[in-house]
């Protein structure tokens, strides 16, 4: 293995983690995704429970 691989293994590496942040952050703007604040994951709809981590995410619930 000489130093051309690794960089070219760097550089592919590296605009692909910018690839999937740009995805994150444009799923994250969108008005279809939310994210949970307990677990991070994103849900989509208006739910009052997180599908993943059960915890509550709707704001103004009676039910808790």
């Amino acid at each position: 293995m000489n130093w051309r691989f690794w960089l070219l293994v760097l550089v592919f590496g590296g605009l692909l983690a910018l690839g999937v942040r740009y995805l994150f952050l444009q799923r994250q703007k969108s008005g279809d995704f939310h994210q949970c604040p307990h677990c991070r994951s994103f849900y989509r709809g208006p739910v009052t429970y997180c599908p993943h981590c059960g915890g509550l995410v709707a704001r103004g619930s009676n039910r808790r």
